[in-house]
């Protein structure tokens, strides 16, 4: 009796139907076409050979200056001296700076070009070394034919008695081409803009409304001009200047000299001169 009631119940357990599996989580992620990614920043046919090779000099010394302005806040943090100079006490601070100089770095750049020819007519205008497209172009910068006599390369930082409280930064290729690229939508998103105009405006920001400061152009490139001058060029103090006096003489008298050197036009057609 009981080997044929095992039997029985063994029969009743093979006979009952398998759970049924779980979908594969593969089969369900649709396939979807990647975009093509670069970090490369095209040169137009415009640009000659000698405005070639100086731009490709230009952009390696550009993005040596943004990988060290980004390993500098990774190793000093936000309580660093300058660090605070620069983008205040804001709690948000340090992972906002990060993500500026990560995006400039490492965000796609199909596309973005530097071109040597005027379609816009605008280089002709006193003062003007180059300036992005705007609407005519938006992942279009213009580089004049006065940037090729102006500029200097990363070896000459701090050299011909450059203070940094009182002349752009913008004199030197590798910030120069950092702030052209930081205007171009696809590089931050937007995310970073001109929230002030000059030096003093920046120490002013940092104070008193650093919400904006890692967001503000002017405040990344003086802050990686300062630090690269410190620790790269090894300039010292005296290549660095007064830079935390944000009077009123100070800040008129960045603009006077930023505005000899660089100047573009927003999206709105309004003109910037930096």
């Amino acid at each position: 009796m009981l080997p044929a009631l095992l039997l029985s119940l063994l029969a009743g357990t093979t006979a009952s139907p398998l759970p049924s599996r779980a979908p594969s989580l593969e089969r369900s992620i649709a396939p979807r076409d990647l975009v093509a990614y670069t970090t490369d920043i095209q040169i137009h046919s415009s640009c000659n050979s000698t405005q070639t090779r100086m731009l490709q000099q230009g952009l390696k010394e550009a993005y040596e200056v943004a990988s060290f302005a980004r390993d500098y806040v990774r190793t000093n943090g936000a309580n660093d001296t300058v660090f605070k100079t620069y983008f205040g006490t804001d709690s948000q601070a340090y992972p906002s700076v990060l993500g500026a100089w990560d995006a400039l770095l490492s965000s796609n750049k199909q596309g973005v070009l530097l071109r040597c020819d005027d379609p816009d007519g605008n280089c002709v205008q006193p003062g003007w070394r180059g300036h992005w497209r705007g609407e005519n172009g938006t992942s279009e910068t213009v580089i004049c034919d006065a940037s090729y006599t102006d500029r200097l390369y990363n070896a000459a930082f701090c050299m011909g008695g450059f203070v940094l409280a009182e002349t752009a930064p913008s004199l030197y290729w590798s910030v120069d081409l950092i702030h052209r690229l930081l205007h171009v939508p696809q590089v931050t998103y937007s995310a970073v803009n001109h929230y002030a105009a000059n030096l003093g405006e920046v120490i002013e920001l940092a104070e008193h409304n650093a919400t904006l400061s890692p967001f503000d152009s002017d405040a990344l490139q003086y802050f990686a001009a300062h630090v690269y001058a410190l620790e790269v060029a090894g300039g010292g103090d005296r290549c660095i200047g007064a830079v935390g006096d944000h009077s009123h003489a100070a800040a008129d008298a960045s603009a006077t000299t930023s505005a000899a050197l660089a100047c573009h036009t927003h999206s709105d057609g309004t003109k910037h001169c930096e």
